[in-house]
């Protein structure tokens, strides 16, 4: 039975305009103001079908990424290119670590192929080391999917680690795909990105969406990064046309104006908001697990449901019990504005007396 594993609905679910939803990470400063004015603009186009290949928008795209226009695929939002990765690839078994994504899972699920998992360790951080590659070895997968950094926990995984496994990947036919959704708000980008191994392993996938750093997420905009011409049709193949709304287009064009300065006004206010959350949660007891993105994995060491305690106070948390490797005492936080974060952490003391 289908069951909605994410966050980011709390207003459907109460029906509360007021509620505080932390469950879903999205940019706190908002999508740039150019954005709406886009879409309003575009407003009449509704009355023709998109174009089915982004053209104008891989081109600009392009410039923004440093890539080959002819290496981007258009979808609506990287969960539709997740679900077209098994089946554009014929995936007979996919390898996925824990805890990580739900999507990676399911879309292997929907294609009927066998799962393996990769277990990381609370003692480690949840970090990925060299025996994440000996599992692979072990494996051998036809799709490994890769959170960079992950989503629940915030950690980033060095390039060279993924060069090792992407060498061993090509030699026995296995595809990478690499999931930087959430790359643009490290500010380590050019550290940590693949995009400048995409040339040289034509096995590797970069998915990259405007839903978080451009806070789109009712937009419905991702992409991948493929230099492999075959993946790039099969894509197209495995998934019904028009993927791309004419308004997602013209926000996507918008967002990229300006793109890296809005960038680096963001990365500045998260990472000084991510470390006044992590301070504070640890001051109040809570193991708090290093992040570099804009949230924040905590678990609870106390014999209350934090989760619960929030919701009455009119806030909304993200539960990980549903995350494999994590339980019912783990939560992820989204970084929001100052006035959201301060208002979480008065509601957490609060509720932690």
């Amino acid at each position: 039975m289908y069951k909605y594993s994410h966050g980011g609905n709390a207003v459907f679910e109460r029906g509360n305009k007021d509620i505080i939803d932390l469950s879903a990470s999205i940019n706190p400063l908002g999508m740039p103001e150019s954005v709406a004015s886009a879409i309003i603009r575009d407003i009449p186009n509704i009355s023709r079908y998109p174009d089915n290949f982004s053209a104008s928008l891989r081109e600009k795209t392009a410039a923004f990424e440093g890539v080959n226009p002819d290496w981007i695929f258009f979808g609506n939002g990287a969960s539709d290119i997740i679900f077209r990765m098994p089946r554009a690839i014929g995936a007979t078994k996919v390898m996925v670590c824990a805890p990580t994504f739900a999507d990676y899972q399911r879309s292997a699920q929907s294609y009927g192929a066998e799962i393996c998992y990769y277990n990381m360790s609370k003692d480690s951080g949840f970090s990925l080391d060299s025996s994440f590659l000996k599992a692979v070895q072990i494996e051998r997968p036809r799709l490994v999917y890769l959170c960079n950094p992950n989503n629940p926990t915030g950690k980033l995984t060095e390039r060279e680690l993924i060069e090792d496994l992407l060498d061993f990947c090509e030699r026995i036919g296995t595809w990478v795909v690499v999931d930087e959704c959430f790359m643009d708000f490290t500010g380590q980008a050019s550290m940590y990105t693949c995009k400048a191994l995409l040339d040289e392993y034509s096995n590797l996938v970069v998915l990259k969406a405007f839903t978080k750093v451009f806070a789109l997420p009712g937009i419905r905009l991702g992409y991948a990064l493929c230099s492999n011409q075959y993946l790039s049709e099969r894509l197209y193949f495995h998934g019904a046309d028009w993927a791309v709304s004419n308004p997602a287009q013209a926000a996507g064009l918008a967002a990229l104006d300006n793109a890296n300065s809005f960038i680096k006004q963001t990365v500045d206010y998260v990472a000084a908001e991510r470390n006044v959350l992590e301070r504070e949660l640890t001051n109040l007891g809570y193991k708090v697990f290093a992040s570099s993105a804009n949230f924040i994995l905590f678990q609870n060491p106390f014999p209350f449901n934090l989760g619960e305690r929030l919701n009455s106070a009119g806030i909304r948390i993200r539960s990980c019990g549903n995350f494999r490797g994590l339980d019912d005492t783990y939560y992820r936080i989204a970084v929001s504005t100052k006035e959201n974060n301060f208002k979480l952490l008065t509601a957490v003391k609060e509720a932690s007396e």
